[in-house]
């Protein structure tokens, strides 16, 4: 039987960026209050997450995109672009000192290199790599697609199209792993790439909308992962 392929995701699927999401809603809302927006951490938060749910943002960098977003709803006309680059030096600086790998990344990725092709569709600025090399594990990876590199952006089919060229696979043997339903599952399930999502993320609040946006299977962790490809795809 023919070696499946598996596809990663980064942001919240192997890396870890809960503390620089934490660090991230403080500093931004505290210079929304600085811009006279007058909101709290709960009223944020509420904001911020009727934004993931309903889809507002998705193609492009999360923080960036997010800022306009919730500018958008709360702030004066213009203030978008200029929180924006305000943040933008201290938002580079913080995702490289805490962005870190989930504690089973290592072990997980090690272990399914044995017997499966791996590879990376991200959404990701170039500094994500160096978390990767930092780390040692990103020779584990055959395949890297990030969309700082290639100029594409999922969901835009396009980017799981050259991942798989470069990987010399076909749908049918790819599997893709990621924690959004908009970005990583519906353009995987469209194009007939198995799909299983990890759920101990920021876009868990994410439900589906529809048959594309339905995953395979889901897990909570990576390390859950073994028992789904084993049972389902084993060689």
């Amino acid at each position: 039987m023919k070696k499946h392929f598996i596809f990663f995701d980064l942001g919240q699927t192997l890396v870890n960026e809960w503390n620089f999401i934490e660090y991230f809603d403080n500093v931004f809302l505290n210079t929304l209050n600085d811009f006279g927006s007058k909101i709290d951490m709960r009223n944020y938060r509420a904001v911020r997450d009727n934004i993931i749910i309903s889809r507002k943002i998705g193609q492009g960098e999360y923080t960036q995109e997010l800022i306009i977003e919730v500018c958008k709803l709360i702030s004066q006309h213009g203030y978008d672009r200029i929180i924006a680059k305000k943040l933008e030096p201290e938002i580079r600086k913080a995702r490289r000192r805490l962005l870190r790998l989930f504690e089973d990344t290592i072990q997980t990725i090690s272990i399914l290199s044995k017997n499966y092709d791996l590879g990376i569709i991200a959404n990701q600025s170039d500094d994500i790599l160096d978390l990767l090399k930092r780390s040692n594990i990103n020779h584990f990876f055959k395949v890297n697609v990030i969309s700082s590199e290639v100029k594409m952006k999922k969901p835009d089919l396009r980017i799981f199209l050259l991942a798989m060229d470069r990987a010399a696979c076909k749908p049918e043997d790819c599997i893709m792993v990621g924690d959004r339903l908009d970005t990583d599952i519906h353009p995987a399930n469209e194009l007939g790439m198995k799909t299983i999502r990890t759920t101990r993320s920021l876009f868990k609040l994410q439900t589906p909308l529809n048959e594309l946006e339905q995953p395979t299977h889901s897990v909570v962790d990576l390390s859950s992962i073994f028992d789904v490809v084993d049972k389902h795809y084993k060689i």
